[in-house]
């Protein structure tokens, strides 16, 4: 495969995916901004923890996966379908015996925590959610199947046709939930949340199954998979560790964090918080944990999909550049991975800071002390968002070099600290929640910072830092124009449209300034 081939391949898969993450974070936000809106800071509360109770049981089952069976079809030869087979074969029963163990693991651990807490609904959550570990596992394989073939179209048309379900089935079910049931209409309206997801999961499996048939329709031959297992479970349990890793640290957001924040008086929660009133709160803990998790986190993890996608499609081209040992091709390939990351979550991380009240009065509408306190916690976490969207791709390149371990290590490190910082700040009644907030800001930082001298180790000839510069100045210098112009100019026009004005005459300038600059052309 020449050099010009591989790059054309790369921009079409990472086009395919970056796009396609575009509009299925897209439909994510419609499914849960009239979700948030249906339910309310408090109902999130409790959404949102369930969903932390039960990722780290995902992550360990599921997160490997995909780039595991991808690595491993790069290496495959065009047309050795046997080997193919022996993939998909070893990877499903393998993967398949993991995802039920951590079923029963998610069950037991949600179960003691919700009689903790005495909140039933996590407990039952969890229940719901299970079944998409199950299919989550499976999909995963096919997924990585695609990818390694560097036919992206499939993947995206799987997470577009499981977003769409779940906005169309999802939203429906809660909408109804909240008209016909009269006594407990919140919890029924979460009962519907939590079992929409594996619905969906389980339509997106069908259709994956069904392309894999249509598109490899060979008789499975009889091979001994023992070999690819070792390799499978050797590649996938650094990368899944080190997902698992940050998933606990989420999880420890939940169950000590939460639990911390709990334990302090409902007038020390209130003092902390003078320019707000949330008296009619009756859980006041979980309301705060549901405007942190529930409007600023769902707003601020848009971004790193952006990375995400891009990570995706360059794993398997790096992989297969390494090959041939060719490290300036390698190189090359990782600057402009690291330039497209860029190029693409700079400018939406800043526009967030500079107006997160528009963006989360456009997105929920003004809903009173939830807007007001998540604006302030939104305004300092956007940023962060950069670092965490770099950490995909930093982790592909990583993970071509075969420095999987490293990555753990980082994130261990990482998660160690900011547990430590989470328990002692939470405990603060002053912080309370914003201690989560802090400790993560932090956990991004230092995970960039040593992601970074990782990966120059592995590729002297990347410069990340560089790749920062442009975009960071050329966002900073027009957000601050436009926020200027928003506040002396626009100040009484109605916020959703200033929000799109904004954001439009932003988008067109800085495409414009980086068209003139070249970026688009491929040296």
């Amino acid at each position: 495969m020449t050099e010009r081939h591989s790059n054309d391949i790369f921009i079409k898969g990472t086009v395919i995916l970056a796009v396609s993450g575009v509009v299925v974070k897209l439909l994510s936000a419609a499914y849960r901004i009239p979700l948030t809106r249906m339910i309310g800071a408090e109902g999130m509360g409790k959404y949102s923890a369930a969903f932390n109770i039960f990722m780290p049981f995902f992550s360990l089952a599921v997160a490997g996966i995909t780039p595991t069976v991808s690595r491993l079809r790069a290496k495959c030869r065009d047309g050795d379908t046997d080997s193919l087979v022996n993939i998909k074969k070893t990877a499903v029963r393998c993967f398949g015996v993991t995802s039920l163990l951590a079923t029963v693991a998610a069950v037991i651990v949600s179960w003691l925590y919700s009689g903790y807490m005495d909140t039933p609904m996590i407990f039952i959550g969890v229940i719901l959610l299970c079944p998409n570990l199950v299919f989550a596992t499976f999909e995963a394989v096919y997924k990585g199947i695609s990818q390694g073939s560097m036919n992206m179209a499939i993947t995206a048309k799987a997470s577009l046709l499981e977003s769409s379900a779940k906005l169309l089935i999802g939203i429906t079910s809660v909408y109804l939930a909240g008209v016909m049931v009269r006594d407990n209409a919140g919890d029924a309206q979460l009962l519907c949340a939590f079992a929409t997801i594996s619905i969906c999961g389980r339509i997106c499996l069908f259709y994956m199954y069904k392309n894999f048939k249509k598109t490899y329709p060979v008789k499975i031959v009889k091979t001994d998979g023992t070999v690819t297992a070792k390799i499978l479970f050797s590649m996938a349990v650094p990368i899944a560790a080190s997902a698992l890793v940050v998933s606990l640290a989420n999880f420890f957001d939940t169950v000590i964090c939460l639990s911390i924040v709990k334990s302090i008086p409902d007038y020390a929660l209130m003092a902390a918080y003078p320019f707000i009133s949330f008296f009619a709160e009756d859980e006041k803990a979980i309301w705060l944990f549901g405007v942190y998790q529930g409007l600023c986190l769902s707003v601020v993890n848009l971004i790193p999909s952006l990375s995400s996608a891009i990570g995706s499609s360059g794993l398997p081209l790096i992989t297969r550049s390494m090959r041939s040992k060719d490290r300036l091709t390698v190189e090359k390939q990782t600057t402009r991975l690291m330039s497209l990351t860029a190029f693409l979550v700079v400018p939406v991380s800043l526009f967030v800071s500079f107006f997160p009240g528009e963006v989360l009065t456009t997105l929920y509408g003004h809903r009173g002390a939830q807007t007001v306190l998540a604006t302030s916690f939104l305004r300092f976490m956007a940023p962060v968002a950069i670092l965490s969207a770099f950490t995909f791709p930093l982790n592909s390149v990583l993970h071509a070099n075969g420095k999987s371990a490293v990555i753990l290590k980082i994130l261990m490190v990482s998660c160690g600290i900011k547990v430590a910082l989470s328990s002692y700040l939470c405990s603060q009644e002053k912080i309370n929640i914003m201690g989560c907030i802090i400790s993560q800001i932090v956990f991004h930082i230092l995970v960039f910072i040593l992601s970074v001298l990782a990966v120059r180790n592995c590729s002297p000839g990347v410069s990340v830092i560089k790749t920062l510069v442009m975009p960071v100045l050329v966002s900073y210098l027009l957000l601050t124009f436009l926020r200027i112009f928003a506040d002396f100019v626009l100040y009484t026009v109605p916020t959703v449209f200033k929000t799109f004005m904004c954001g439009g005459i932003f988008v067109v300038v800085y495409l414009t300034i980086f068209m003139f600059m070249g970026f688009f052309v491929d040296n």
